[in-house]
C-alpha cells in the first residue's frame, strides 16, 4: 500500500507513542503515513514540503538508509543527512510522516539493529518494528 494522499497532512490524533501503537498502525491498513521511499519522493516533490530544502545528496543519502517493515511501518533510518538543513522540530515532522508521535520518536534514535541486536549507534533510529526485534 503506498500513500495516496503523499501524507501531506499528518494525523497528528493517531501518531504511535510506542511500539505496540506502531506496530497497529502498520496492521490497520491505513494509508495516511510513508510506507515507502518513494512516499517520501512524492512528500519531498510538494515544494511546500521540509524535505524540498534538503540538497538531493542529502536526500538520497536518507532514502538509502530506509528499511520499512513487512507491515509498511518504517524500521530504521539514519537521520544524520536531515540534520544539515532540517531543525529538531523539523526532523521530528520528517518522522511524524511516518506515523511516529515525537516522544516515540526520542526513545527510538540512537539505535541500530546489527546481527540481531538492537545495539547503540549515534544517528540511526530503530523503531522496534524491525526483523531483529522482533526475533
Amino acid at each position: 500500500m503506498t500513500v495516496t494522499t503523499v501524507a501531506a497532512e499528518i494525523k497528528k490524533s493517531k501518531l504511535a507513542t510506542n511500539a505496540e501503537e506502531f506496530s497497529a498502525l502498520g496492521e490497520s491498513g491505513e494509508d495516511w503515513f510513508v510506507q515507502s521511499a518513494d512516499d517520501f519522493r512524492r512528500l519531498r516533490a510538494d515544494r511546500e514540503n521540509i524535505l524540498a530544502r534538503l540538497p538531493e545528496s542529502e536526500f538520497s543519502s536518507f532514502l538509502g538508509s530506509l528499511k520499512f517493515s513487512t507491515k509498511g511501518t518504517l524500521a530504521s533510518a539514519c537521520y544524520r543527512p536531515l540534520m544539515s538543513v532540517l531543525t529538531l522540530s523539523e526532523i521530528f515532522q520528517v518522522f511524524e510522516h511516518c506515523g511516529m508521535a515525537r516522544e516515540y520518536t526520542v526513545r527510538c534514535l540512537e539505535y541500530e539493529c546489527k546481527n540481531g541486536e538492537c545495539k547503540f549507534d549515534f544517528w540511526s533510529l530503530c523503531t522496534h518494528d524491525c526483523a531483529a526485534c522482533l526475533e
